[in-house]
């Protein structure tokens, strides 16, 4: 037996034991549209209430008694005729007053009491309260801007070409050669991450954004219209006050071919992808690094976060209703809505299960829909809660409790009304709910206090040489001669560069010609006995010994040697071959590649459980690298707030939160950063082949374990470290 619908703004009740429909002679209102279609394998009707622009699908079975009420036959009668002239002898009382209840409450029949008007003028005034309510949730509202038809108009005959047979196959070819690129190109392109999220990014990010839902929702309206939609409202949804664009294209209903209604559904994520496909094209031939930056922004925005949220069929947004479509399952949110609820009230307090939710063939998909859904409703209200109350402090517990009260209170009233309602019918086994809620309140217990897992936190950390050196110029002069690459391995001792110093050069000769004349000197008072005289040549003498000493070491060091087995790397070292250095400029770095070491930055929150648990083992996780695994060999005892290093730091695109400093102090100029909240840094030795494997400058996230806690102890936990950070926060500085 096919389904009667479940709105998603009217859940269907219970049936009261007196039945009052036995003897009423229910009629259809004159203007609904009704429409039989082939969905999958089976018949269904779509009815079209064009006064409230809703829709509702049927099974063929219901259709069929919905067409022969005509205003003078009763509900019993009306069976009869079903039974006898139909041929559907399972057809019963019970189902046609389930039916009846059903259009009744939806208000799509035409009664003489209460009047037709009344009814949905009652149904007008309760959503407008509705829609003025949901205005008072401050973590998701939604607000109606324009009617966009006359400007989709315009655009549509130009567009909906866009949206034929052609054009997506000319779109498989640029997605195909995009995705080319991308593989060939493969860690190019994910370097272009670096700093994707720097502040200098941010106005971009921002215009790329909005043009591209603009884009996303005028496609949805143009593939609309092309098969003859409309579309009333366009506006803004905002969640947790980020702007999403959306438009009304609810008339695709009206379509009777499924792959017109696909087609709305995916116009928006079509151009989306269409556009990054263009931009990966333009990006691997940019020869402007501007250019190629902005392309890459493009790709993230209109590629990747399309995919993770448009396309995720658990958010009501386009992925949704294409699965909806594929399926052929109408209000399938609903329906699986419905059917875990009527299986937590029948498994919780015995209620009988009611079948007449979905038919037996779409069981499986709304089961699995409905489970998944009602994990991911509570995961996404808690993540959006928890996001409320870490980003905006104060006013962000008070967001948080006002989203829980409408996400998590009211729904909660609502499930208690309904099961106060069925309770009136059929009465609840007291010793099953007993056992139910005592078997849910001792697993909650077991997980939240028996259950017990070292405490995991998540740190930004840095791949850096163990013994890096810093090679300088000993003296001003000109390179030549210069012997290496970058990145080049030379081994201990052998030469790198020289510097041309011919000033030095002079100046030692000079200095040794100092001294052979000192000598000859020092002999010839010897000879003329002039013992006084030749002890003054002799310290002089000496003292020019160490004057050439010095000077020698000097020109010693204008050959620049390797001072042990390792590379050498610096950027432009090409370009070094003949320019001029001055004494103390930086000529290369040098470091051993097989001797590297990881930095933490490590909050002061995750400190003492670190320190506990200072040789415990802690995993990294680097992008293109295996998980690494290492222990804390040295642990800073006392926080800092300066950077180990500018990459990891906000402006640069990194995990840190930083300010400028403003003070000349601890070698830091007044235009660089100090760390908002001070860092504790740790250090880890890594095994030769791992070293090898990482490269410096690297960053990635260490895992902390701490000390072993449960899970109700974590919350309690993490709790105490909020208020504590909040009161913190809110104390005056000096």
């Amino acid at each position: 037996m096919n389904s009667i619908p479940s709105d998603s703004q009217s859940e269907q009740e219970n049936i009261p034991n007196t039945n009052p429909w036995l003897d009423c002679c229910p009629t259809l209102r004159n203007e609904l549209n009704i429409e039989l279609r082939q969905s999958s394998d089976r018949l269904v009707a779509v009815i079209e209430d064009p006064v409230r622009s809703r829709f509702f699908q049927i099974g063929y079975r219901e259709y069929q008694f919905i067409m022969l009420l005509d205003g003078k036959r009763t509900v019993s009668e009306t069976v009869e005729v079903m039974k006898k002239q139909r041929g559907a002898e399972e057809f019963n009382i019970e189902l046609a007053t389930k039916i009846c209840h059903w259009l009744s409450s939806i208000h799509l029949l035409d009664t003489p009491t209460p009047s037709r008007t009344q009814n949905l003028r009652k149904a007008a005034q309760a959503r407008a309260i509705q829609s003025k309510f949901a205005l008072l949730n401050p973590i998701s509202f939604r607000i109606n801007l324009l009617n966009p038809d006359r400007i989709l108009s315009k655009i549509t005959p130009f567009a909906k070409h866009l949206f034929s047979g052609w054009m997506f196959c000319v779109w498989l070819l640029l997605g195909g050669y995009a995705w080319s690129i991308i593989v060939g190109d493969y860690d190019r392109f994910c370097g272009s991450s670096v700093g994707f999220w720097a502040v200098d990014r941010w106005f971009w990010l921002i215009v790329i954004w909005a043009f591209l839902k603009v884009l996303h929702e005028t496609a949805h309206g143009v593939a609309c219209q092309k098969y003859g939609g409309e579309v009333p409202e366009a506006g803004v949804l905002l969640i947790l006050f980020a702007p999403l664009a959306f438009v009304n294209v609810t008339s695709s209903w009206r379509f009777s071919d499924r792959r017109q209604r696909m087609v709305v559904s995916a116009a928006g994520m079509y151009v989306e992808l269409l556009v990054a496909f263009i931009a990966v094209i333009v990006w691997a031939q940019a020869s402007s690094p501007w250019l190629s930056d902005l392309c890459y922004q493009i790709v993230i925005m209109a590629g990747i976060s399309t995919l993770l949220f448009n396309a995720n069929p658990l958010l009501r947004f386009d992925g949704y209703y294409l699965l909806s479509d594929v399926l052929g399952i109408v209000n399938l949110y609903g329906k699986g809505s419905a059917w875990f609820g009527d299986r937590i009230r029948h498994f919780t307090f015995g209620f009988p299960l009611d079948h007449t939710i979905c038919g037996q063939q779409e069981l499986h998909y709304v089961a699995t829909y409905g489970l998944c859904s009602f994990f991911w409703r509570i995961l996404l209200a808690l993540s959006l809660l928890l996001v409320a109350s870490t980003l905006l402090g104060g006013m962000g517990l008070i967001l948080a409790l006002t989203g829980g009260i409408f996400w998590i209170w009211f729904p909660l009233i609502g499930f208690l009304r309904k099961i106060s309602a069925a309770a009136k019918t059929s009465p609840i086994k007291r010793l099953r709910f007993s056992c139910v809620s005592a078997g849910f309140l001792t697993m909650l217990l077991i997980c939240f206090y028996g259950i017990k897992a070292p405490e995991i936190s998540s740190a930004p950390a840095i791949v850096q040489f163990h013994d890096e050196r810093i090679i300088r110029a000993a003296a001003s002069g000109f390179i030549r001669d210069l012997k290496v690459e970058n990145g080049q391995l030379v081994s201990h001792g052998q030469r790198l560069l020289v510097i041309d110093n011919p000033e030095l050069n002079l100046e030692l000769e000079s200095l040794r010609q100092a001294r052979e004349i000192a000598k000859i000197q020092a002999r010839i008072h010897g000879q003329k006995n002039e013992i006084s005289l030749q002890q003054a040549e002799f310290a002089n003498i000496k003292s020019l010994d160490e004057q050439i000493s010095e000077m020698e070491a000097k020109v010693a060091q204008l050959q620049i040697l390797a001072p042990f087995d390792g590379v050498v790397f610096r950027r432009g070292l090409a370009d070094l071959q003949g320019s001029y250095v001055k004494q103390g400029d930086v000529l290369m770095h040098f470091a051993d590649p097989s001797k590297k070491q990881i930095l933490i930055s490590i909050d002061e929150q995750q400190f003492n459980a670190v320190e506990i648990n200072i040789h415990a083992p802690v995993r990294f996780l680097f992008h293109g690298v295996n998980v690494v695994q290492s222990n804390i060999h040295s642990l800073e005892p006392q926080a800092t707030d300066i950077p180990i290093d500018t990459s990891m730091i906000a402006p640069s695109g990194g995990p840190l939160a930083v300010q400028q400093s403003g003070v000349r102090d601890q070698g830091l100029s007044e235009d660089e950063f100090r760390l908002v909240r001070p860092q504790f840094v740790g250090r880890t030795e890594l095994q030769p082949t791992t070293s090898k494997q990482l490269k410096a400058g690297q960053l990635g996230t260490a895992f902390l374990y701490g000390r072993r806690v449960s899970l109700g102890g974590y919350f309690v936990l993490h709790f105490k470290n909020w208020i504590q950070t909040t009161l913190k926060s809110g104390q005056p500085t000096t």
